[in-house]
């Protein structure tokens, strides 16, 4: 009896590790298969782009809106940031109300730009949405108070830009919808309008 099992499980060992090794078919059709990770679900924050530095603020075009009750707010951050040198979009009124301190909107052209506004405010939360320009959108919170000191807000040319969190490059960065309505960039180059043909002369008779 005992001789018997030992052959049956030296059979299934057998059976097993050719199926393991690809040299035996298996009784199963479909393979087995670890799911790969999903990336974009868990890391939503764009990486700055590697070795990038921060521009001066005149490169910057930034629009600021309230998502606070607290009138006057995105207005006199403005001024603030204009101050600063940053080239200013308006000010305005978010839709809904913010919790954090400030949310900095960008597309996919505006990353560098994106990171060079955030080190002008504490823990801000950085969002990439679907815009097509380099424009950059900040929205306050109910936390926010100031700006970083301006001493604390130098940009430094010689320290690269760098996240604050886990990051993953801009193209693996699921987007969020853009506002409805976002500013045009005063600062984008003017496409290049190559001269028209001219006329061919008309040969004299």
């Amino acid at each position: 009896m005992f001789g018997v099992l030992l052959i049956a499980i030296a059979a299934i060992v057998f059976i097993a590790l050719g199926v393991y090794k690809g040299t035996v078919r298996g009784p199963f059709t479909v393979g087995f298969v670890t799911p790969s990770a999903d990336f974009t679900s868990s890391i939503t924050l764009a990486c700055p782009p590697s070795g990038s530095m921060p521009l001066q603020p005149d490169e910057v075009a930034v629009r600021v809106l309230n998502g606070t009750t607290k009138p006057g707010l995105a207005g006199n951050t403005l001024e603030d940031l204009e101050g600063r040198g940053f080239v200013g979009l308006g000010a305005t009124n978010w839709t809904r109300d913010y919790d954090g301190t400030a949310r900095v909107m960008f597309g996919e052209s505006g990353v560098q730009k994106a990171y060079t506004v955030a080190l002008q405010f504490p823990a801000s939360e950085l969002v990439l949405d679907t815009r097509q320009n380099a424009t950059v959108d900040v929205v306050l919170g109910s936390e926010f108070t100031k700006l970083v000191g301006p001493l604390d807000a130098q940009l430094n040319p010689d320290t690269p830009l760098t996240a604050n969190a886990p990051c993953l490059p801009v193209t693996e960065v699921e987007a969020e919808p853009a506002p409805r309505i976002y500013p045009k960039d005063p600062l984008a180059p003017e496409p290049s309008t190559s001269p028209s043909p001219s006329a061919s002369p008309s040969a004299e008779g």
